[in-house]
């Protein structure tokens, strides 16, 4: 059956404002927008009568839209530097670059706002096996665990690093322990923390600072990622149950790897794969499940890739580079089936998946962002 790929977007040129973060909705067509001046977007697609194909494609800028505007209560509003929406996409958790941080529930009430860090949140994440608990980093050094339903006070626990740097990404890797790591860690520490322990249990040293760093939850492997000046390349997996690599793969002359992705878990096949985007435009392609050092190299960005990421149903890998160029593959044999320019783009994590894996989101550093839908 043929597929058909088709893009829009929504400008907000005329109104003055950017896009700086998105985050689609799990299971319905509902896109999260970060907006100047702490505001949140919500951009639904209307549902259409199926006539065939072409009544389907309805362009972003003719989604219905809902604002969330966080009039301050307690704190200033600043600049929304990331969101993410809870497993079953009924809470959108929102980190602000002055250390607020946000819930809102799915039709727009604020559940809670707490200024419990001191500066920018880098990330949050929820919890994906106690679904109401989320951790957010931030500058201010520590990572802290919120439950969304413990009430008067959501904050659960403070965690501190102890080397003193930003905490960059946490990353859940058990309903009780997360992992945590700084970019400014020239040694590449990540530390293991556990709810109720007020010291990390693990600690994993990298060697290099750490780029990026990914769970695969089926396998209960850490994958973490660096370069150094030198045109190191460094790639290792980590059992939490082991203080050393189970895997490490180390390489000289090799462009740098700013973001890595996992192959996504299914039941019909154990393929052990991570995917990095590199400085040079190209992807490489690891496969874990052989002992031997088994790796493939993709080609067809021209500026440094800012984000890879594979559609939760395993069919597609999407990556995009500096100038918006976006590339959607099969990966069944890595074959380009779409590419697209959307627009010059210097963050991280810019691509984001719908949960049926028929629409991507793409933002970039202006007042536009991009859905790509995919029929079938």
């Amino acid at each position: 059956m043929p597929v058909e790929f088709t893009i829009s977007s929504k400008n907000l040129y005329d109104a003055g404002l950017q896009v700086s973060k998105c985050s689609f909705h799990p299971s319905e067509p509902v896109l999260a927008c970060a907006i100047d001046g702490g505001k949140i977007c919500l951009y639904h697609k209307q549902h259409t009568e199926f006539k065939g194909a072409a009544e389907l494609i309805v362009p972003l800028s003719q989604w219905n839209e809902t604002v969330f505007n966080p009039v301050p209560t307690q704190y200033p509003v600043s600049g929304i530097s990331c969101l993410q929406w809870d497993v079953e996409g009924k809470r959108l958790a929102v980190g602000y670059e002055n250390g607020t941080l946000i819930l809102w529930s799915r039709d727009g009430c604020r559940l809670f706002e707490r200024r419990k860090h001191t500066s920018r949140i880098w990330s949050i994440r929820w919890n994906p096996i106690l679904l109401n608990v989320f951790a957010s980093g931030s500058n201010d050094r520590s990572a802290l665990v919120w439950d969304a339903d413990k009430k008067p006070s959501p904050l659960v626990q403070r965690f501190v690093a102890h080397d003193g740097d930003r905490i960059h990404d946490v990353v859940w890797i058990s309903e009780i322990q997360f992992a945590s790591f700084s970019r400014d860690q020239n040694d590449g520490i990540v530390h293991i923390c556990q709810i109720g322990r007020e010291t990390p249990i693990m600690t994993f040293v990298h060697g290099d600072s750490i780029e990026a760093l990914k769970w695969n939850g089926r396998f209960n492997l850490l994958a973490s990622v660096s370069s150094s000046s030198d045109d190191r390349l460094l790639l290792q997996v980590w059992s939490p149950s082991r203080k050393d690599p189970i895997r490490r793969l180390n390489y000289t002359n090799k462009s740098r790897v700013g973001c890595i992705d996992w192959f996504p878990p299914g039941r019909e096949s154990d393929s052990l794969l991570i995917v990095g985007g590199c400085a040079d435009g190209s992807l490489i392609v690891w496969n874990l499940n052989d002992d031997e050092d088994q790796h493939q190299t993709l080609y067809g960005h021209s500026l440094a890739v800012n984000d890879v990421s594979f559609s939760p149903d395993r069919r597609w890998l999407a990556s995009v580079d500096q100038d918006g160029y976006l590339i959607i593959r099969l990966t069944t044999d890595w074959r380009k089936a779409y590419e697209a320019k959307t627009g010059p783009n210097y963050w991280h994590q810019t691509l984001s998946w719908s949960g049926s894996s028929d629409k991507l989101a793409v933002t970039n550093v202006s007042s536009e962002v991009f859905v790509v839908e995919i029929l079938h």
